[in-house]
């Protein structure tokens, strides 16, 4: 980005903070064809429209977009991509995640998980039993997050 282009979007981004919300909505609108989110505070308003302005100089995709097509370069099966964008558990997959200096060895069944031969019956209460709080079971074991390849082995 040039200079003078540069000033330009630090002028507008500073100006953010005298407009209204309702110039603000519009500012949004017209920045992403989308409405904003209903009752979304001016605080909040701000940085999305904030962040809008700094996406399209950087001519960046939003990141769902970005993981999107990503998934859709890796698939063999396109259909598959896009109906089930999840990582899947397979039955005979092993998941290791450490805990507190404890490794723990989940064994995929067709009828749930087993860890030291007790059945839970998802993954969720199996990483509640590890760590006696509410967890989204995939994301405690790594499987909705970019690391989910070294948490899994055959």
């Amino acid at each position: 980005m040039s200079i003078a282009k540069h000033e330009k979007r630090h002028i507008e981004m500073a100006a953010l903070e005298e407009k209204s919300h309702t110039a603000l909505k519009k500012q949004y609108h017209d920045l992403t064809g989308d409405p904003p989110p209903k009752r979304i505070s001016l605080t909040l308003l701000k940085l999305a429209v904030a962040y809008e302005i700094q996406r399209q100089d950087h001519k960046a995709l939003a990141a769902r977009v970005h993981r999107t097509l990503e998934r859709l370069a890796k698939a063999d099966d396109l259909s598959v991509a896009i109906d089930n964008p999840k990582r899947a558990m397979k039955p005979g997959g092993r998941l290791v995640r450490e805990w507190h200096g404890k490794t723990y060895e989940v064994y995929v069944a067709d009828d749930g998980v087993y860890m030291e031969g007790k059945h839970y019956t998802s993954l969720s209460s199996l990483a509640y039993a590890i760590t006696g709080a509410k967890w989204n079971g995939p994301r405690f074991f790594g499987l909705r997050s970019t690391r989910a390849e070294q948490n899994i082995v055959s």
